[in-house]
């Protein structure tokens, strides 16, 4: 049996009923082939401690590490409070947020040991999403709704995580820098999050000075492709002031950011979407400065005149 082609073994399995763990005893062959279909796509539901330990506990034969290929951690956050509950709902969504964030890269870490006989950690697509509906505004009493971390000041490293994508799930941009600053093989990341309404003005200017220092002090230097979707639900503004979008010094920190990223020496394809109001100081650069790597660039702004037409 072990000498049969994998192809003949795929076509045999295909034929019989699921779950098809009870056949992985047959044979190595059979093992091998059934355990590189199950474990492919590993999904993880609430981020939970037992949940994380389950997947911690299968994932002990470092030889299935490498059968992994992306992995999908849901997050259960608390979307209203109980009566008995003391606490404001926005520390209790960043709590759940840090405890989940933190348990799953403390579970990763191990991963950063590679076996005998091999030269690199295993590698994987990580995909994090919410599992739970979004809150308004005003069940944080009109504080920020995007998650940040409660006390945490970094997380440990994981070398194993190529790819990131984050939907579903509003995370404030210094702490998105903090997880892509613990994954220093990152060279592929999705982004999507929305803004701000208008009515915050203060909550607003805070997102995208934090978007800012996020694409100018981060790490991206492996990074090939980035996609960020900025939802902005409100993008007009009949009173927009260029001067609140700018420094002491007439500087746009968000576009000098943009224009730092355009000059990552890896990056192959950037795509900017939503509404990103940028200045002409995004392509501050000459020739030299713009990465060979580079393959596609997209940016969807949105035109207006300084009376807001």
């Amino acid at each position: 049996m072990d000498t049969i082609p994998s192809e003949i073994l795929t076509y045999i399995l295909s034929d019989l009923d699921a779950p098809l763990a009870p056949y992985a005893g047959v044979c190595r062959a059979f093992q091998y082939v059934i355990e590189t279909r199950t474990f492919r796509q590993i999904q993880i539901i609430h981020g939970t401690l037992p949940s994380v330990r389950r997947f911690d506990a299968i994932f002990g034969d470092k030889r299935r590490r490498y059968l992994l290929r992306e992995l999908e951690f849901n997050i259960a956050l608390p979307n209203k409070l109980k009566h008995d509950r003391k606490r404001p709902l926005k520390y209790l969504r960043d709590r759940a947020f840090t405890l989940a964030l933190n348990r799953l890269f403390m579970c990763l870490e191990k991963w950063n040991c590679i076996p005998e006989g091999l030269e690199r950690p295993p590698s994987f697509t990580l995909r994090i999403r919410c599992t739970t509906p979004d809150v308004d505004y005003g069940a944080v009493h009109n504080n920020h709704k995007h998650l940040q971390f409660d006390e945490l000041q970094s997380l440990p490293t994981l070398e194993c995580v190529e790819k990131l994508r984050i939907q579903h799930l509003q995370i404030f941009p210094r702490d998105m820098a903090l997880i892509c600053g613990a994954l220093p093989c990152l060279r592929d990341l999705r982004w999507d999050l929305g803004n701000v309404p208008r009515r915050l003005g203060d909550l607003r200017a805070d997102l995208r000075n934090s978007m800012a220092t996020a694409l100018l002090q981060t790490d991206f230097s492996r990074l090939e492709t980035l996609h960020i979707q900025w939802i902005d639900h409100d993008p007009v503004n009949h009173d927009w002031r260029p001067e609140t979008y700018v420094d002491a010094h007439g500087r746009d920190h968000l576009s000098i950011g943009v224009n730092r990223i355009m000059k990552l020496p890896h990056l192959k394809k950037l795509y900017l979407d939503g509404c990103f109001i940028l200045s002409p100081e995004v392509f501050d650069m000459n020739c030299e400065d713009v990465p060979k790597s580079l393959e596609c660039l997209g940016i969807e702004s949105c035109l207006v005149t300084p009376a807001g037409g």
